[in-house]
């Protein structure tokens, strides 16, 4: 937007309440100063009626001038004022608006909470609880990606006027009623507020001895439309000399003797920096009041808060106020500027570091750093550590943070609800900066993922990341998942080594490890041209279950304890077992292996373990090719179905030819049938849960079906398996693969010729 915003872009949310559930709160005048607001907007300047949202709950006498018309301006409508249509109305409806400017005027009463915060009363307030709207989380949810389409930059600016009163309130019952997203991201949008009196006063109606219809009722808004009103008939008046003329009218009203009123104002400049009047943003809660008192210990005159202010002021878009006849804010100054704006208690907190050396004692520091994270523990950057950060990320060269926290499952949750990468870093920064042991701060497990796939960038980001912790004190642990971020990192960019192994059975109609079997395997390895038969895993005769497991245990254990890429003949390892199809229950993830100097670890918790049906003849690749890497993963890929009803999942898939993935459900005992049906039908990733002591695990699968892509199932079911004995993977560890890929053929298998790989 350049120059004055245009009327027909301009809207306005409009608020008036005067009649209560609570009668004894019930006030004149509130709607008299809306309808004088919007007859401004609509008659003065042109903004069209329909532009105009409306709520409000007037008492009957105020709706119409004594000629009985209405005092409500042609075509504007009116919503009820309450808690059922306010704040969802806010939360939920304004995210598609693109305007130039929004006005927001508000009048009614408004009282200051048990913990310091301004509210609004809403009209279903009773008598027993105040239903209300906390004026910080308005001007939060104003200010953010709530408000104005394409994550906020539809709407361009904000202009506010606040008429209610901000006095102690009777011994009541408060309910705050939300208006905007837990860590939504604060735009840079210009914001102006303007209040109608400091704290602890009351908004004041007009002297009623010469009363005017259509004009404001109360002083406040009278005096503003006054100086809005200069008959240049533009939705936008420079409004820094509109407060300043609001100003200098109530200082002489109070002169006369006609009010003790005294608007508080925060003008927001539309570059972003803040100034205040008024004793408002004074008003300190009680953990504020703890961290200034503890600061006057480290700042204990005027030149060391001045040099703390113009440092701080530095690296925050905020200006400190400085109370008349002084020359240097006070630690209440300090500490109440720098919990207004995003990362600014973080920002105080690393200016007091950097600050000429005092005579204070290493446990008065710490006392200054606990209670500031006490004050704000969803907040452990400083502000410019998180500008740096975000211009970071934004770099062409560096993955999207997004799907990169997707791709990890002690992060995808915070990445599940939203696709703006700065939300996800504040919701990842919310979980804290503490640590225990060398498990990182979730933070910066994210940044360390997308540093070790990021070139350049990438060692740009490491930096950040060690610079930051090192202030913290988690510089050990994160140094730790820098380093294991590389690692994997090394280990996804080479191709993974594959050990086919091919199990059969002198006889079929055996039950499921009841028979003898045989075995034979091939190393395919991107290091050779060609697969590689493993002459040794030849298993020349049939042997008991138990036999083959300890061949194929002393087969694997080399290879496996090599992986992942600890010299020139280290490879990451996944086994592929091809079993007959009466024998797909084989518990072959579980065959017991050593595995760096430790015994009977399962296989599937060292290396990544699918089940392959080796007869299977039926052409599958349109089933494939509907996992490709371009369509995202969901439950449209997967069928879920009873594993005991065989006629019907036999429909289903004969009915369903895109249908890329089946998890199959129930608690009959033997599951092969189904298994074996969905192979010869080409189905190419299933997933099942294995029989334990008789029975199945009843564990939701959602997460895999929903987030994880089919062709990274079988390394993401090894890392489920490997993760001890965590929330997470409750039952995982009876995950079963039956895959497939087209991608990778294995060597022709001759049945009576185990090991012979056919020429190339």
């Amino acid at each position: 937007m350049t120059g004055r915003p245009d009327p027909l872009r301009t809207h306005a949310l409009v608020v008036a309440v005067e009649e209560y559930t609570d009668a004894d709160w019930n006030i004149a005048g509130p709607y008299a100063d809306a309808c004088a607001f919007m007859s401004w907007l609509v008659d003065r300047c042109s903004v069209p009626a329909g532009n105009v949202t409306f709520f409000s709950s007037a008492l009957s006498p105020s709706l119409s001038r004594t000629d009985g018309t209405p005092l409500l301006p042609a075509g504007v409508a009116s919503r009820p004022a309450d808690s059922a249509t306010l704040p969802p109305h806010l939360q939920e409806h304004m995210m598609s608006l693109e305007a130039d400017l929004l006005w927001v005027f508000w009048s009614g009463h408004g009282l200051i909470d048990a913990g310091g915060s301004h509210v609004l009363l809403l009209a279903d307030s009773t008598e027993h609880t105040k239903r209300v709207v906390a004026v910080d989380d308005l001007q939060l949810a104003l200010q953010s990606t709530r408000i104005g389409r394409n994550k906020g930059t539809g709407v361009k600016k904000v202009a506010v006027a606040v008429n209610a009163c901000q006095n102690q309130p009777r011994d009541e019952t408060i309910s705050r009623f939300e208006v905007g997203a837990n860590h939504s991201y604060v735009t840079e949008r210009g914001l102006f507020v303007m209040h109608a009196c400091s704290t602890g006063q009351l908004a004041r109606l007009a002297p009623t001895d010469i009363p005017v219809e259509g004009e404001a009722a109360s002083l406040f808004p009278r005096a503003v439309l006054e100086f809005l009103d200069d008959g240049s008939c533009g939705v936008l008046p420079d409004l820094h000399r509109v407060s300043e003329r609001v100003d200098k009218e109530f200082a002489r009203l109070r002169e006369a003797g006609l009010t003790w009123q005294s608007p508080s104002l925060l003008r927001r400049n539309w570059d972003g920096r803040t100034t205040a009047s008024g004793d408002f943003q004074l008003s300190l809660t009680e953990q504020e009041k703890h961290l200034a008192t503890l600061l006057d210990g480290l700042l204990p005159d005027d030149a060391a808060r001045s040099a703390c202010a113009e440092r701080l002021a530095a690296r925050v878009p905020i200006v400190i106020p400085v109370s008349d006849g002084t020359e240097a804010p006070t630690s209440g100054q300090l500490v109440a500027s720098a919990d207004r704006v995003p990362h600014g208690v973080a920002t105080l907190l690393d200016v007091l570091a950097v600050l000429p050396k005092r005579h204070a004692s290493k446990e008065a520091k710490q006392a200054v750093r606990a209670a500031g994270w006490q004050l704000r523990p969803d907040e452990f950057l400083t502000g410019d550590e998180f500008a740096e950060l975000m211009r970071l990320l934004a770099a062409p060269a560096v993955p999207d943070p997004c799907l990169t926290a997707k791709s990890d499952r002690r992060l995808r949750h915070h990445a599940a609800a939203t696709g703006d990468t700065a939300t996800l870093l504040r919701s990842l920064e919310a979980t804290g900066c503490r640590t225990e042991g060398d498990s990182p701060p979730p933070l910066f497990r994210l940044v360390a993922a997308l540093a070790a796939e990021s070139g350049p960038t990438g060692r740009r980001l490491a930096k950040w990341s060690i610079r930051v912790a090192k202030r913290i004190g988690v510089r050990r642990a994160v140094k730790y998942q820098l380093a294991v971020a590389e690692y994997e990192a090394e280990r996804r960019r080479r191709a993974k080594a594959w050990l086919l192994v091919r199990i059969e059975i002198d006889n079929p109609d055996a039950d499921t490890g009841g028979g003898r079997y045989r075995h034979s395997a091939w190393l395919i390895d991107p290091a050779h041209p060609r697969p590689q038969t493993l002459q040794h895993a030849e298993g020349t005769q049939f042997m008991t279950w138990r036999h083959t497991q300890l061949s194929l245990a002393e087969l694997i254990e080399p290879w496996a304890d090599s992986r992942p890429g600890t010299g020139e003949t280290g490879v990451d390892l996944g086994v592929e077992f091809f079993l007959p199809g009466g024998q797909l229950e084989l518990q072959v993830e579980r065959i017991p292996v050593r595995y760096r100097g430790v015994e009977n670890v399962p296989l599937g918790q060292v290396v990544s373990v699918v089940v392959r049906y080796a007869h299977r003849r039926t052409a599958w690749h349109d089933r494939w090719n509907a996992c490709s890497e371009d369509k995202a993963p969901g439950d449209d890929l997967w069928l879920r179905h009873d594993a005991a009803d065989l006629p019907f999942l036999k429909t289903r898939l004969a009915n369903s030819p895109r249908v890329a993935c089946v998890e199959l459900e129930g608690t009959c005992a033997e599951f092969t049938p189904a298994l074996a049906y969905c192979a010869e039908a080409g189905v190419p990733v299933m997933t099942w849960h294995r029989r334990l002591d008789g029975a199945r695990p009843a564990v939701d699968l959602r997460e895999l079906r929903t987030v994880v892509h089919p062709r990274k199932l079988p390394e993401e079911v090894r890392q489920l398996r490997g993760e001890g004995d965590t929330p997470s993977r409750a039952g995982k560890d009876h995950l079963v693969l039956l895959w497939d890929d087209p991608g990778r053929l294995p060597p022709r298998i001759r049945p009576r010729v185990p090991g012979r790989v056919p020429p190339t």
